[in-house]
């Protein structure tokens, strides 16, 4: 399925950046390309998952590859990131996943490489986490257009006991250019979508609940309300969501889900050639036809699929018409 999912976060600093993508690479890899980690850029996980090689090989791409080095990069600069904005740290090659079945390639990272698929994302992550938001805003919503794709948003929420209002916005965005396959996918994308956000909504729970039972925060906040506003949003940092989960394989888990969501999602659809009933300009054509027009034809067909019909049997009707 030609699709991006990516994770975005509403930062109170930044505004809405992307944490996390993951994306479909149809060329194969060359041969020998297995061969090219280095020891210390083994595989982390070996799993296989709805087909996919769950591997999530971590190597280096050189810029021809559409690597994500700093210094080509369409993403931010470090300067207008926090710990919040961040997902994978300074130099991590990302995540890599194989389908054996097709030789598909679904690679990870912070921000798509290609520059135009940067800006489509970074045009849906704004929209998902400002305008186009559900009522409460926390739920699905579909939007978009032919010119930057349509969109499948989820916006949830994260608890966390140091931010405002004690959670953080959060999204998960499908971005594809079949807005008919899209919306054909909505039941499917929002069952799987929804348990990604229940596990990590769960997670972040319970370490909000033990930071809490620790160090209760609302009557530390309620002792300091006096506190002018602006020291009180500087001292807020956005935490990373690896430490409101409390899960150091955060990001390798994400990859698998979003390349599992990917593949499966684009198999679960496909375009078969079926004999149906004639169109109408068929139906316009036979009817001029001398030899009986379109009741004629029809009775001749299915008498030929019983196998009790001579091929011939219309031009020799309309021979007869003829003389």
């Amino acid at each position: 399925m030609n699709a991006i999912v990516a994770l975005c976060h509403f930062c109170e600093l930044h505004g809405p950046r992307t944490l996390f993508c993951t994306e479909v690479l149809h060329a194969p890899l060359p041969q020998g390309a297995g061969n090219e980690d280095s020891p210390g850029q083994g595989e982390q996980a070996e799993e296989e998952e709805g087909g996919i090689q769950m591997s999530s090989r971590m190597r280096a791409h050189s810029p021809a590859e559409g690597a994500s080095v700093e210094s080509s990069s369409p993403g931010p600069k470090k300067s207008d990131m926090c710990e919040g904005c961040r997902s994978l740290a300074a130099g991590h090659p990302g995540y890599i996943s194989h389908d054996k079945e097709t030789s598909i390639k679904y690679v990870s990272h912070q921000h798509p490489s290609h520059p135009q698929l940067f800006s489509i994302v970074r045009q849906a992550c704004v929209r998902s986490l400002s305008c186009e938001v559900c009522p409460g805003r926390e739920g699905p919503i579909f939007f978009g257009d032919e010119q930057h794709g349509f969109v499948f948003s989820h916006t949830f929420f994260i608890k966390d006991s140091l931010a405002r209002g004690f959670q953080r916005w959060y999204s998960i965005i499908t971005i594809m250019m079949d807005r008919i396959y899209l919306i054909n996918s909505w039941p499917f994308l929002l069952g799987k979508v929804r348990g990604i956000i229940d596990e990590l909504q769960g997670k972040a729970l319970k370490v909000f609940e033990a930071e809490q039972f620790g160090c209760p925060q609302r009557a530390q906040r309620m002792n300091t309300a006096f506190t002018p506003f602006l020291h009180q949003r500087n001292g807020n940092a956005a935490r990373s969501l690896t430490s409101l989960t409390s899960d150091d394989n955060l990001w390798a888990c994400l990859h698998t889900s979003f390349a599992w969501l990917l593949k499966a999602c684009g198999s679960r659809l496909t375009e078969k050639l079926l004999e149906g009933a004639p169109t109408e300009d068929t139906l316009v054509q036979m009817e001029k036809w001398p030899w009986g027009g379109t009741s004629s034809l029809l009775s001749w067909q299915e008498e030929l699929r019983e196998g009790n019909a001579d091929l011939n049997q219309p031009r020799g009707a309309f021979g007869e018409l003829t003389l």
